[in-house]
């Protein structure tokens, strides 16, 4: 069962792991910066400098067409910009009446006209009247046009008329119109706004309704035509006017400012399109200012679209490099270089196939679409990956090859789709073969399945029928050719990292193997006990969701350190034991050896690493109890040492489920009537034993799991100790 001694953090390899873990962990990330160099001088947008605008200046003859090598989107500044002017002049100016002023005015005005009437009355000489008018008014009135109104019959309907004009015309503005600032804004109207102590006005007037000091002249005149006065009184009416009417109205630039700014806040700038391949200059035609200006502007965007594609591939690559690493941690396996070999070779054939997929990508245009999706192979690598890992590995790198996808071919959402369904779909066709004609049929179905996300994602386009059905078939093509390849290339990865997959056990099953033929004929005792402890081992591993084809394996090849002397070990003997007459200690040697003999073995047939390990861990470090106890009968000062197997205890469910098979298949034969209730009981105590010694404690093996592999046990040998009916013909021999 397996403890928690020492246990590490599960990223602690990054900074103390083990130099197995370092060495991965630097390939690791070597490949990534590769990915990225890669995606940087090959990837949708290379950053890179582009030959396309080489050479290229104003008054210059164009010595090739110059062409836009990629689609692309830019914003018109110019044309941005007129369009900003073209709104920010239909905002119309604001103009406040400042009713402050007005008031001074009409105050102004009334105290005038309230000081004359007073003077004419007290019957004073004229010109001292208008003497002290002057001084009461500096500067305001003319003496002529005094004189005018101290002489006029009319004096009252006069300073009538003009304050009825002179509140008009401040009334409706006499407008302070700035040298400069206008010019932004609509030329046609103007905003008038008007604040009273609870309200506020405003209105939208012409232009040509505006008053000022220049054409106040006029104006005023217009209000004395409405009023049909005779000319003589007009005058008089006309230069009081002119003498009170002040500018009351001004240009609010902080409010006209504000709405400028809203205005071009909302204007959405101008975007151009220039379509790839498309013709920018023509061959032997001058480069002009304006074409030039053109130009700079679409490489400048092209250069911020390459950034941000490149961003975004970078982006994509990284959440695929996280995921692919939790991979590796989680499957890495026990150690061995063959196990690091392989997941080295995976790391960097994750790496080629995204180097194919930028390829792929450039050859059908960089666009969005299926062009070029059937030079990926997809199904080849996961199906590797299902066959030399697990099939759940095999669906999550098909998660780590669509996001690789994704990252090399711009975010196409048509290769990250037919990726993914085509990885998964063969992590599960690649699995359930068993054997290698299997695999051919996998390819034939690989095929058809990838026929079908051809035609669900081809749908998508509007193509003619040849064209459709041709490109399906590309798919479908590349489906199969994926599965031929996988069977050709598994056998020399197999052998080449000596990993146990499925098919290499099932070659290692065959009990025609020439060790196996071998074991029959040297040490036949010992194959007949290897055959019934593949057995239980088998069932039992099928029972708690282990390997069970690697504990049937393992259990095959476990005692091949036997065939050096078969004849030390009881189930080859025939009627004399040979430790009968040997030191206790010598005949311990005998037995502990055929476990190193039995590595060294296993590693002369090349067998895999997780084979090794079952020969090397079937018996643990375990006392060999009988000759230890006949020793210490002997001699008390004997060392225990000398009596304990030199393996190790087991790691994995699978070492562990030999280890109990084993001693339960070779203890159970010295049980008399074994009955069910006495093989149950047996074989719990021999199971029991074996956690006290602590021979459980690396391997995965729960409690449950113990309970079922002695039920699986006991349901084996019940089966095989069944008793059998006496013929008549075995009474009369006493058989």
């Amino acid at each position: 069962m397996r403890t928690n001694e020492g246990a590490r953090p599960r990223w602690s390899f990054l900074v103390q792991g083990t130099k197995s873990e370092k060495f991965l962990a630097a390939n690791f990330l070597t490949s990534f910066v590769l990915a990225g160099l890669i995606l940087f001088f090959l990837g949708p947008g290379a950053v890179v400098v582009r030959r396309d605008f080489e050479g290229i200046a104003p008054g210059v003859m164009a010595n090739r067409d110059i062409i836009a090598s990629q689609n692309v989107v830019y914003i018109d500044k110019d044309a941005t910009r007129l369009r900003i002017e073209a709104e920010e002049r239909l905002v119309l100016p604001v103009f406040q009446i400042d009713t402050a002023v007005t008031s001074r005015a009409k105050s102004q005005f009334q105290d005038f006209a309230s000081a004359f009437r007073g003077l004419a009355e007290q019957n004073i000489a004229q010109g001292t009247a208008i003497l002290m008018l002057e001084s009461r008014f500096p500067g305001l009135l003319s003496r002529d046009l005094l004189s005018s109104l101290a002489t006029s019959s009319l004096k009252s309907q006069i300073l009538a008329y003009a304050d009825d004009i002179l509140s008009t015309l401040l009334e409706g503005g006499i407008f302070s119109v700035p040298a400069e600032g206008l010019s932004r804004f609509n030329p046609d109207y103007f905003e008038l706004r008007q604040s009273t102590t609870n309200t506020s006005e405003s209105e939208q007037k012409p232009r040509t309704s505006m008053v000022t000091k220049v054409d106040l002249r006029e104006a005023i005149g217009e209000e004395l035509g409405k009023r049909h006065l005779a000319r003589p009184l007009s005058t008089i009416v006309q230069g009081l006017a002119m003498a009170f009417a002040v500018e009351n109205a001004f240009f609010d630039e902080s409010a006209s400012l504000a709405r400028l700014k809203r205005v071009a806040s909302k204007v959405e700038p101008v975007s151009r399109s220039i379509g790839r391949n498309e013709l920018l200059v023509r061959k032997g035609e001058i480069i002009t200012d304006e074409a030039f200006v053109r130009i700079q502007t679409i490489r400048g965007a092209m250069s911020k679209s390459d950034i941000g594609l490149f961003l975004r591939g970078i982006g994509i690559l990284l959440a695929a490099a996280g995921l692919g690493y939790l991979l590796l941690r989680r499957d890495r396996g026990k150690g061995g270089r063959e196990g690091e070999g392989a997941f080295l070779f995976g790391i960097y054939a994750s790496l080629a196939f995204y180097l194919v997929v930028i390829l792929a990508a450039r050859v059908s245009g960089e666009g969005e679409g299926l062009a070029g999706a059937y030079l990926l192979p997809t199904a080849l690598f996961t199906g590797i990956a299902a066959a030399l890992v697990s099939q759940s590995f095999a669906v999550s790198y098909s998660v780590v090859l669509s996001l690789l996808a994704a990252s090399a071919a711009n975010l196409n959402p048509f290769y990250l789709i037919f990726v993914l369904l085509s990885g998964i779909f063969a992590s599960f066709s690649i699995t359930t073969a068993k054997t290698r004609i299997d695999l051919v049929r996998a390819g034939l179905v690989q095929a058809a399945l990838q026929f079908l996300i051809g035609i669900v994602l081809l749908a998508h386009f509007d193509l003619r029928f040849g064209e459709f059905l041709g490109s399906a078939g590309y798919l479908a093509l590349n489906g199969f050719v994926c599965g031929v390849l996988v069977l050709a290339t598994l056998p020399i990865l197999e052998q080449s990292f000596n990993l146990p997959t499925r098919f290499r056990l099932l070659e290692l099953s065959d009990v025609n193997a020439p060790a196996l033929k071998e074991l029959l004929t040297q040490a036949p005792g010992t194959y007949a006990h290897s055959m019934n402890v593949a057995h239980l081992a088998e069932a039992a591993a099928e029972d708690i969701g282990a390997n069970a084809l690697l504990a049937r394996v393992g259990a095959y090849y476990h005692d091949l350190g036997k065939l050096g002397q078969p004849d030390y070990f009881i189930e080859n003997q025939k009627g004399v034991n040979k430790h009968d007459d040997m030191n206790p200690r010598l005949s311990a040697t005998v037995i502990r050896s055929h476990v190193k003999l039995g590595i060294e073995k296993a590693k002369e047939l090349h067998l895999p690493k997780a084979i090794v390990d079952i020969v090397g861990q079937h018996h643990g470090n375990s006392l060999i109890v009988w000759f230890y106890d006949k020793a210490k009968n002997a001699d008390d000062g004997i060392n225990r040492e000398d009596f304990v197997y030199p393996g190790t205890p087991p790691i994995d469910k699978e070492a562990g489920i030999v280890m109990l098979a084993d001693v339960v298949e070779a203890s159970t034969r010295t049980l008399k009537n074994p009955s069910v209730p006495r093989l149950d009981a047996y074989v719990r105590q021999l199971i029991l034993d074996k956690v006290k010694d602590g021979q459980l404690d690396r391997c995965a093996l729960t409690l449950n799991d113990l309970e079922a592999v002695r039920h699986a046990f006991v349901r084996i040998l019940a089966g095989q100790y069944h008793s059998r009916i006496e013929y008549p013909k075995q009474k009369e021999s006493g058989q």
